[in-house]
């Protein structure tokens, strides 16, 4: 059996040279995500635009209606898919752009890791985490949660167990083979140099978008949830990964 998951998640990896070398469960995560923004800001407009909104993005307050029994867009059903259909709502053109990126050079790799399978509900788990976690660091019920921040989060914490091995030159390539490595136990990546490098790459690159999103009202919770993404993805890693780890190998 896991020879036959390996094959087919070769031939997923393999079969998909063209279009960035992207696997495809991560273009059609890109597509829905452009395509969805594209409709709603170009097609719906207006009061259209703040009704998809409300209806499929994460936000404490539409569970405190459903208690009250007053209405909200999407009703109950909302309350089930939002936890999951927020990370398709980018709030912005630069935030869509800068969240993609990210997706596609660290969700690559773990696509290719983990099979399409495993890497939707790897994603899916981490997005009804983070909606939760979301919950708990908001001061009030008013909060939307919108985008993928915390799933692209979540990725790359996962990577970061296994992508070591390509080190700071494993983002840029999206990976390479590095996917294929045994991954470091949790323990072990803390005495790992290249490790600490790429945590080192990474809260450099939240610093800077802190610094550049300053104005837009980004504050420390929203970094922090950010944090809790990456150990979120760390910890979730062990549970779908169908590679052994380096205390698993022979020798």
């Amino acid at each position: 059996m896991a020879g036959v998951e390996e094959a087919a998640m070769q031939s997923d990896n393999d079969n998909h040279q063209p279009m960035f070398n992207l696997p495809r469960v991560i273009l059609a995560f890109i597509l829905l995500s452009v395509g969805i923004f594209i409709g709603r800001t170009w097609y719906l407009g207006g009061d259209g635009a703040a009704t998809f909104i409300l209806t499929f993005s994460f936000m404490p307050m539409r569970y405190e209606h459903l208690v009250s029994g007053a209405g909200f867009p999407g009703g109950w059903a909302a309350g089930l898919w939002s936890p999951l259909t927020y990370v398709f709502l980018s709030p912005s053109p630069s935030s869509l752009v800068f969240d993609l990126l990210w997706l596609a050079a660290f969700g690559t790799a773990v696509a290719r890791r983990f099979g399409p399978w495993r890497f939707i509900f790897f994603s899916a788990a981490a997005a009804v985490i983070g909606a939760g976690l979301f919950w708990l660091l908001s001061s009030d019920a008013q909060p939307i949660l919108l985008g993928p921040n915390f799933v692209v989060a979540a990725l790359l914490g996962a990577a970061i167990r296994f992508i070591y091995a390509a080190g700071l030159g494993g983002i840029v390539t999206m990976g390479g083979d590095a996917w294929r490595q045994p991954a470091l136990g949790i323990v072990e990546m803390w005495s790992d140099v290249r490790v600490l490098q790429l945590f080192g790459f990474i809260f450099a690159a939240n610093t800077l978008f802190a610094l550049l999103y300053a104005s837009s009202g980004l504050d420390g919770r929203a970094l922090l949830h950010n944090v809790l993404g990456y150990v979120v993805g760390i910890l979730l890693f062990s549970l779908f990964d169908p590679r052994p780890s380096t205390a698993g190998r022979p020798g």
